[in-house]
């Protein structure tokens, strides 16, 4: 049965689409990261690793119960090639049913929860907090609906307004003394003003009805897309972690995860939703999907390497002078989530390559196993410290990646040389970039850390820019002269 045209994937200036989309969804990553940042910092001033580590519990047992919905049939809209709007109603009405069936059970066993992870003070933030649940659930069809016409720009409003409402609730309650229920207040407003943006973008509102067909037709994907989602956010390890270790070890975990989570996310979050679209509107041609991976690769890459290896070689620098000495103990953990984000960054994108080609069970299996490897990790080694934890852990998803590129390689038939051939001028550009910041750490270390720091940061970031420039030089100017063409090309056909 034929879909709706008004809910089919975009057909045209599909590369321009992904270009301005990649813009988009750049300011939808960047602005967030940077009010985000603030709030990272005033709140770190404000909290000890304890409070950071019993709401980042609270939060790891909402998005466990989070895990269990079937928020990922969002993802099956956007993948799926028709769509009706009875596909659209059925989804949101088993999404809020559901919500409110998780949130509810939540409420009932949130004593036994706390008690089983050893932190009663979870008790009293899981009631708000699950919250979270119903206006969550609630913008999956809406943020389906955006992500399938590639209006990356509406994300981006959603996403700022609710960033910028939540910073501003965050700070001020701390500043009035609230202190750790600041946190746990903004997390749930930043929930409720995204729901609110993104119907209003979509221009969509449910109606009352419900089939079981329809949801036949999603389950393939919905099933291993589902199983993919209860995977990444069931946050095991961090459940683990308070429980067996602390709450103030978790602070210190959770907050070394955030400084590498925000580089991620403005990186990752800038190609993630737009290459997922793309790649997903080019499932039958096939021909033209190579091409746009190879580019989303290069793309990531270029940015991704010199963040993550410029953060790892001045955060001793960064967390003591800009968060507070408390942290210290979060710089080692910090360089090895460095590591981690650098591999997230590359293999979000080949995520998308597979769950956009219908492979999603592939990836599904994939993830189940490194979630398995990580849950054991923690478990073995849970007694030596939170560094040897995260250490293991990048070194796992070191070792383990080739996997993903083998998934890669079968489904679009691809070189491994073509494939490292992205990765060639970031990496020697970063080499050169780490060459000319170590020198000055080196020669500076009589300087004071703000001093030494500016100068690290200049120093490398220009290095950075002229290497890559120099090495790759016709890969940047082809880009450039892409976009200029597409943007020639629409005032022409406007």
């Amino acid at each position: 049965m034929e879909g709706d045209s008004k809910y089919a994937h975009v057909k045209t200036r599909r590369a321009s689409a992904a270009l301005i989309g990649a813009f988009w969804s750049a300011i939808n990553a960047v602005v967030p990261v940077l009010l985000n940042s603030i709030v990272f910092i005033v709140s770190s001033r404000y909290l000890l690793p304890h409070d950071f580590g019993v709401i980042a519990l609270a939060l790891s047992l909402v998005s466990f119960a989070s895990a269990i919905a079937p928020a990922a049939l969002g993802e099956a809209l956007i993948q799926q090639y028709s769509v009706r709007r009875s596909h659209l109603d059925t989804v949101f009405w088993v999404c809020l049913c559901s919500a409110a069936i998780i949130y509810g059970v939540l409420i009932i066993l949130s004593p036994i929860l706390a008690s089983a992870v050893n932190q009663p003070e979870v008790t009293k933030f899981l009631p708000l907090l699950g919250l979270k649940l119903m206006f969550d659930l609630a913008a999956v069809v809406p943020n389906a609906l955006v992500a399938r016409a590639m209006s990356f720009h509406l994300i981006a409003l959603r996403t700022v307004v609710a960033t910028l409402v939540s910073s501003i609730l965050c700070i001020s309650l701390l500043l009035n003394g609230y202190g750790i229920w600041a946190l746990a207040i903004s997390q749930l407003a930043t929930s409720i003003a995204s729901c609110i943006g993104v119907f209003w973008g979509a221009k969509w509102w449910p109606s009352f009805s419900f089939g079981l067909n329809e949801l036949k037709d999603l389950r393939k994907y919905g099933f291993f897309a589902s199983a993919n989602r209860f995977i990444q956010f069931m946050n095991l390890d961090q459940i683990i972690i308070g429980s067996l270790i602390g709450a103030a070890p978790l602070g210190i975990f959770n907050f070394a995860k955030r400084l590498f989570q925000m580089l991620n996310d403005v990186i990752a979050g800038a190609l993630t939703s737009v290459s997922h679209a793309l790649l997903s509107s080019l499932q039958n041609e096939s021909e033209k999907v190579r091409d746009a991976f190879l580019i989303t690769t290069f793309a990531s890459s270029i940015v991704s390497f010199p963040a993550f290896i410029g953060l790892a070689l001045v955060v001793a620098d960064v967390i003591p002078l800009v968060f507070g000495a408390q942290w210290i103990d979060a710089i080692s953990p910090a360089r090895w989530f460095c590591l981690i984000g650098l591999m997230s960054c590359i293999g979000i994108i080949q995520a998308s390559l597979i769950n956009s080609q219908g492979k999603s069970n592939w990836w599904f299996y994939y993830q189940l196993f490194r979630q398995v490897l990580t849950i054991s990790t923690v478990l073995i080694l849970f007694n030596k410290g939170v560094n040897l934890i995260v250490m293991v852990m990048a070194l796992q998803t070191v070792i383990f990646w080739p996997i993903t590129l083998v998934m890669v390689s079968r489904i679009i038939n691809l070189k491994v040389t073509t494939y490292f051939r992205q990765f060639l001028e970031p990496f020697l550009a970063s080499a050169i970039m780490s060459i000319a910041v170590l020198l000055i750490a080196y020669c500076m270390q009589e300087y004071s850390q703000q001093i030494r720091l500016l100068a690290e940061v200049t120093v490398g970031g220009l290095s950075y820019c002229i290497s890559i420039f120099y090495l790759s030089k016709d890969k940047l100017l082809g880009v450039i002269k892409n976009v200029l063409d597409n943007k020639k090309n629409r005032q022409l056909n406007a």
